[in-house]
């Protein structure tokens, strides 16, 4: 392994900004077209066959901000060590580099917008604000510093897996040191750069991916504001959300359960506008030993399964009575084989189970035995009982379909655990009353109404930055070769 993947690696972290503004723009399907260059301080775009590299040079200037030929070219890298990791290979002919460094332009560019909009309209932070981002900067660039310092001395000393920078000796921390500077000198391709000029530059890209947050917050809040919805706007969401719900839950009813799990678990996901059939929500009581299942109890399951399609089969054409007979003796060979594991192995859960079936058919709630019984209070789980729901099994499926609403099943076994089975209540198939959701499908409606004009209005600032901003095309020449 080369010590320069380590150091890259961290560098992903830090250098890696092309998300920072992502959520503000959207890419073009097109990224080969060149930027605007009406700007007569724009330089060649004829490179040398060797570029000179020189990472402070200014690259892109847009007003009073500057983006460096090391910024480009980190993010290149960046990108390129993504493309790597998913199995890609980097391009290596000059029309494919050129189409991924003019990406990398446009996204720095992109990720620009905030600060530069900030400035025309004269929007400013706090002197708290800019103290918690100066802070936050701070903590990452420190924590970025001990993980690398962590990850170097594991690997370069005899050290082995450390906690924290002080359990490494004198020795071990500046042969670590040692190896970081090497990897960061690399990197920045001198022979003066050490780990604290890295770490300086950490600092340096945290502060700003903060600054940029902070500053698209203030400019999204102020396009938000004053951005209101009308029937006919919410009428037009409900009926394209709706037809979107139906047919992705209907083919696909366990999509139905996930939606339904992040709204529970207080996720900003669009409210549930359909139920597919077969839905219903229940509490169980499941009683599982420790330990693994004996292979030979599963092995025996699977073989009696395939031994009943096989009975199956012949019986309906006619059948071998010879054929017929062995497999009834071997099937039961089999089922006697795994009552004698069951016996053994699963005796004290079976024997809970039917204690809490006694208590339950004697009266007692269902909650106060599944609490006493388990130790924790039942929960409601949404289950598609008419389908393969791999969540539940197909003992826990087939017994819900026979229940009335409020009843509780018998004691079920399904190889791997005891279980007794409420049902809360079968959900309506069909379209989910509108009332009780109101307030939510208008919420819904008006943030996909603000989510399109901040894509409108960002993607015009971007263009409009395209054309103020002056590139020196030749100052970047080098990055990718």
């Amino acid at each position: 392994m080369k010590q320069t993947i380590r150091i890259l690696s961290a560098l992903l972290a830090a250098c890696l900004m092309l998300a920072a503004f992502g959520c503000l723009v959207k890419d073009d399907a097109d990224t080969t077209a060149l930027p605007p260059t009406a700007s007569p301080d724009v330089e060649s775009n004829d490179a040398p066959a060797v570029p000179a590299r020189d990472r402070n040079a200014v690259a892109i200037k847009l007003d009073e901000i500057e983006i460096t030929a090391g910024e480009i070219e980190d993010n290149y890298n960046s990108y390129m060590q993504m493309l790597s990791y998913y199995g890609m290979t980097a391009p290596t002919d000059d029309a494919s580099i050129k189409e991924y460094v003019q990406m990398i332009v446009e996204d720095l560019v992109s990720q620009q917008l905030p600060l530069w909009k900030a400035k025309q309209q004269g929007i400013e932070l706090s002197e708290e604000e800019l103290k918690k981002i100066d802070a936050d900067a701070h903590n990452d660039a420190d924590a970025e510093y001990t993980d690398l310092v962590l990850s170097y001395a594991s690997y370069f000393t005899d050290a082995g897996e450390v906690n924290d920078i002080s359990e490494l000796s004198e020795e071990q921390l500046a042969a670590t040191i040692e190896a970081l500077n090497a990897d960061v000198q690399t990197f920045y391709g001198d022979t003066t750069s050490d780990i604290d000029v890295y770490i300086s530059d950490a600092y340096d890209n945290y502060y700003k991916q903060y600054l940029i947050s902070a500053y698209a917050d203030k400019l999204r809040a102020q396009n938000d504001e004053g951005i209101t919805v009308d029937d006919e706007t919410i009428e037009a969401w409900y009926g394209n959300a709706f037809a979107e719900q139906k047919e992705l839950f209907d083919s696909d009813p366990t999509q139905y359960r996930a939606h339904h799990d992040n709204l529970t678990l207080g996720e900003n996901v669009d409210p549930l506008l359909y139920v597919p059939e077969g839905m219903a929500l229940i509490k169980l009581i499941t009683l599982t030993p420790d330990g693994e299942v004996p292979a030979s109890f599963s092995e025996n399951e699977q073989k009696m399964a395939d031994l009943e399609s096989e009975y199956g089969k012949l019986s309906l054409n006619g059948g071998n009575a010879e054929r017929l007979a062995a497999i009834s003796e071997e099937y039961a060979t089999l089922a006697e084989q795994n009552a004698s594991v069951e016996a053994e192995f699963f005796a004290k859960e079976r024997e809970a189970a039917d204690a809490a079936y006694t208590r339950l058919q004697a009266g007692e709630a269902f909650d106060a035995v599944a609490t006493d019984v388990t130790g924790a209070a039942p929960i409601v789980h949404l289950i598609w009982y008419a389908g393969e729901d791999y969540n539940f099994s197909e003992t826990v499926r087939n017994a819900v379909s026979t229940l009335a609403e409020g009843a509780y099943s018998e004691v079920l076994f399904d190889g791997e655990s005891y279980y007794i089975v409420c049902l809360v209540g079968h959900l309506t198939a069909g379209a989910v009353d509108r009332a009780p959701i109101a307030e939510a499908i208008a919420a819904a409606a008006a943030v996909e109404t603000r989510d399109a004009a901040w894509e409108e209005l960002t993607e015009a600032w971007k263009q409009e930055a395209m054309n103020a901003a002056t590139f020196h095309t030749d100052a970047y020449a080098y990055v990718g070769h």
